[in-house]
């Protein structure tokens, strides 16, 4: 008997919309996630908003936020290897316990008026990475745990996790400079990031599926020809392309949409968290549902989401841009819990690491898709700008799906 068909020890039997709860070590995985997500997101504000005070090149902030994402598009193929010629668990630990110091570094340096500007290109690339990491080693190693009868629900919940990440995050990190100062919130992050690891290190490696013997050389050829061998693979990258080109970048726009509506610095935090508030909600009922068409709800998620945001954008008042941003979330909602699903899926065991390497890769367009929205918001205004961009997504999207239909035929 395999470890992903024992019983849960507690002899408990979760409902369908934590039916992998049933699966033992999931657990551990998934609140290793939450905490995970939540320091992210948590340094991600920190990060900026320290920048911002240190600089008021708005260059530099640039940069900043470039580097922070940098790992994804450098690093993601890099790292989807790594996670499938090491153990994945021990890899997540051994990243954290390197963060974890480096994080405590920074807080030191800020308690102590010692921290400069340029110390944040460093840590920006290594907190960035942090991000890598979790997405080729852990949620590979969640794909490896649950097995294919729970695959889907697992990967809604870690949607789930991530949305709401990216909801409190942001807003905790400034609450807590707020109240405590900016050292002590770093030093609160280092806190949170032990917790990972005592979780991961409560959890057992599973068998290895993939075993090489060739170099890493080989090793990288290999990942960047998948695709190409693998045509609904192909696919599925193809429209996480299109959504991080032309929907995910509008997410730096929001607050000064928001300030040009007039509104409240607390009506734009429940603005800019609105999408992941309905992409919350979503994944928690795709949680619950047996999905036949899983590549089918991933494709409408994303048409859906996409369509969703010339309303926003073109919306004269507050209330019709954030009903507008969580209609549209529940879109997002979809396409992200079959994500990173369809993706494993489709790969197979002996190919989890490098496909979600791929996947991770795909996800380091956002800064061009950033960069592309900036300029044109400045020749035509933000709102108009991000219904061009809608709408070129849409068309680029319909296009893909044309030509590479096999995403849509994934059950």
């Amino acid at each position: 008997m395999t470890r992903r068909h024992r019983p849960p020890a507690s002899g408990r039997s979760w409902p369908r919309t934590l039916s992998a709860f049933n699966v033992p070590d999931f657990p551990q995985l998934f609140f290793c996630g939450v905490i995970w997500n939540f320091a992210r997101w948590m340094n991600l504000f920190l990060v900026l908003f320290l920048a911002s005070q240190l600089t008021d090149s708005p260059l530099l902030l640039q940069i900043i936020g470039a580097l922070l994402f940098a790992p994804f598009l450098v690093g993601g193929v890099l790292g989807g290897v790594v996670s499938d010629r090491f153990d994945r668990r021990l890899t997540a630990v051994g990243y954290l316990a390197i963060l974890t110091p480096i994080t405590a570094v920074v807080a030191a340096l800020i308690l102590t008026d010692s921290i400069r500007f340029w110390m944040l290109y460093p840590y920006s690339v290594v907190a960035g990475s942090s991000w890598v990491v979790d997405l080729t080693t852990r949620r590979a190693l969640v794909a490896d745990i649950v097995g294919p009868e729970h695959v889907t629900n697992a990967f809604s919940l870690e949607a789930w996790s991530s949305s709401l990440g990216g909801a409190v995050g942001a807003l905790a990190g400034g609450a807590v400079v707020g109240l405590i100062g900016m050292g002590e919130a770093y030093a609160a992050i280092v806190v949170l990031l032990v917790v990972p690891i005592a979780l991961l290190l409560s959890v057992e490696s599973p068998p290895r599926t993939h075993t090489t013997d060739g170099s890493w050389l080989e090793d990288l050829r290999a990942s960047l020809a998948l695709p190409f061998r693998l045509p609904p693979l192909l696919s599925v990258l193809g429209v996480t392309l299109v959504m991080n080109m032309f929907f995910f970048p509008h997410f730096s726009l929001v607050p000064e949409f928001a300030e040009d509506l007039g509104v409240s610095a607390v009506a734009t935090g429940l603005l800019a968290a609105a999408s992941m508030i309905g992409s919350m909600i979503a994944t928690l009922v795709i949680a619950s549902l047996h999905i036949p068409r899983r590549g089918l709800t991933y494709v409408c998620g994303a048409l859906f989401s996409l369509a969703l945001l010339p309303v926003f954008a073109l919306a004269g008042t507050y209330p019709v841009a954030l009903a507008a941003l969580l209609a549209g979330g529940v879109g997002l909602g979809a396409f992200a819990a079959m994500q990173f699903t369809l993706v494993v899926t489709v790969a197979g065991p002996a190919g989890h690491g490098r496909a979600l390497g791929l996947m991770t890769t795909v996800i380091g367009v956002v800064p061009f898709g950033s960069l592309l929205l900036g300029v044109v918001a400045e020749a035509i205004g933000i709102g108009p700008a991000i219904a061009w961009s809608a709408a070129a997504g849409i068309a680029v999207l319909l296009l893909w799906t044309l030509r590479w239909p096999a995403s849509i035929r994934i059950s």
